[in-house]
């Protein structure tokens, strides 16, 4: 296993003249060079580290070519790259805030309005506009000539993401690159992803799936990605580019079959790999694409323990099936009931150490290094791996985002007009059922002033008020 540096350096070598990352500049997709891209990527830690930038390095923004740069400028040479949903709020990272020291914030213009909040309060931050200053920084980092050291201690954090930003104790999960890049062998021997390949991107990049899987192996296989230029021209684009290999959810799957046509399914069965993680895929949907011929494959995994847990082996049709655990990690089932049915865990390489600065005795991961996923589920004797459900309240987005029922509840019960509050999930969305002396209206308003700070994907759909004076109780 080599360091993201030392990667660059050799694709430098093997694939400097062959096109690695296209974007669509207007209406046609451009692309660019392995060798123009890790250019820019040294040329921009330049200029990072010419400004001072380093320790952790906020990356908020959508998918985009310069997001990449920043990554792999970041996570290869500068410091820790700390990429968040870019739907996120201003009281969403300030709560990531109160938990890591923040450098540096690399932000796309439209996310101004909420830089402008967090600028008055964290004036120690260097704010760099992604549209506006990196023009500038990769013409300076072009000219100097200081030699560029790449971070090559493995088990040094590169990477923290944040399973959410919504409550005062986010959870930071810690990455090194040793973690991240683990599972390469395991999936390379499943699925070898070459040169010769073609990805399409369009989930974001900022989630480990699509980050890592999707992304950052890119660097060892050679792959060549385009970058989705607008989820609503996405089918249109996948025709025009015939990828080889792609990552997705059930939600998109869902649209990809809802929309079928000839056209579509002969560009499906052009696809090599077509990864479907995040969530529960519909068996039904499962079942018709495998019985003509795509080669569908599910996925499970987490962002604690680097993405993929489990990924189905090619050629295996065996519907109920998420996946069959990856060589090189070590999951059991703990605390079976009578069908073998318990919680998952998972230890070996790509697990991280554990979250940061949590001070509530709260943690996931065991004595012996083990993540406890909170997945219930069993092992058959092949290793495929069977989800059961959770052990946990959290709620899966038909997108595969992940919303925790408890931290909505905490927000909530902050009024303390508000007794309790039991948020569960409605048609993939989340609903809560509180109990207070409010009247309705005014129990609906409050919960419209929280939905103000949450991102789109997290905000209360549907409120149910059960107030003492109309007997009403929680159930």
């Amino acid at each position: 296993m080599k360091c993201i540096c030392e990667y660059l350096e050799e694709d430098r070598r093997k694939w400097g003249e062959l096109p690695y990352i296209s974007v669509k500049e207007n209406g046609k997709f451009v692309s660019h060079t392995f060798g123009e891209v890790i250019g820019d990527v040294q040329a921009l830690a330049r200029a990072l580290i010419s400004k001072s930038v380093c320790g952790n390095v906020m990356l908020y923004s959508p998918n985009s070519y310069e997001w990449t740069i920043a990554d792999l400028a970041v996570m290869g040479y500068v410091g820790v790259c700390v990429p968040i949903d870019s739907e996120w709020t201003a009281f969403d990272i300030l709560n990531t805030i109160s938990v890591i020291e923040i450098n540096t914030i690399l932000y796309e213009k439209s996310k101004r309005g909420v830089i402008d909040e967090l600028r008055d309060q964290h004036p120690e931050i260097c704010f760099l506009c992604i549209d506006e200053n990196f023009p500038e920084l990769l013409k300076k980092g072009k000219t100097i000539d200081t030699p560029l050291c790449g971070k090559k201690d493995m088990d040094k954090t590169a990477m923290i993401l944040f399973t959410s930003g919504t409550t005062n104790r986010p959870k930071a999960i810690p990455l090194t690159q040793a973690n991240l890049l683990h599972n390469w062998n395991a999936l390379y021997e499943r699925t070898p992803m070459t040169e010769s390949d073609i990805s399409y991107i369009f989930l974001p990049l900022n989630h480990v799936y699509a980050g890592v899987a999707n992304f950052l192996y890119t660097i060892i296989s050679g792959m060549r990605i385009y970058l989705c230029s607008d989820r609503s021209k996405m089918l249109e684009e996948m025709l025009e580019i015939r990828p080889t290999v792609v990552c997705t959810v059930p939600l998109i799957l869902k649209r990809i079959y809802d929309a079928m046509n000839e056209n579509i399914m002969e560009m499906l069965k052009n696809i090599r790999f077509l990864y479907c993680g995040g969530s529960f895929t519909d068996p039904e949907i499962k079942k018709y694409f495998i019985e003509n011929n795509v080669q569908l494959l599910e996925a499970y995994g987490t962002t604690e323990t680097s993405s993929v847990i489990a990924l189905e082996k090619p050629g295996d049709k065996h519907i109920d099936c998420n996946g069959v655990i990856l060589d090189g990690l070590d999951v059991r089932i703990i605390d079976p009931d009578p069908d073998g049915v318990g919680e998952i865990i998972v230890g070996g390489g790509s697990v991280s150490a554990g979250y940061i600065s949590r001070n509530d005795n709260y943690s996931d991961f065991d004595s012996e290094g083990f993540y406890h996923t909170g997945d219930l589920g069993f092992i058959d004797g092949d290793g495929r791996l069977f989800l059961k459900g959770r052990k946990k309240r959290m709620i899966i987005t038909a997108n595969g985002k992940n919303i925790y029922a408890d931290e909505l509840e905490e927000l909530i019960l902050k009024n303390p007009e508000i007794r309790s509050a039991a948020v569960f999930e409605e048609e993939f969305h989340p609903a809560v059922r509180v109990y207070t002396d409010l009247s309705e209206s005014d129990a609906k308003k409050y919960i419209e002033k929280v939905n103000e700070n949450l991102p789109k994907f997290k905000r209360i759909k549907n409120v149910y008020v059960k107030s003492e004076s109309r007997g009403g109780r929680l159930k």
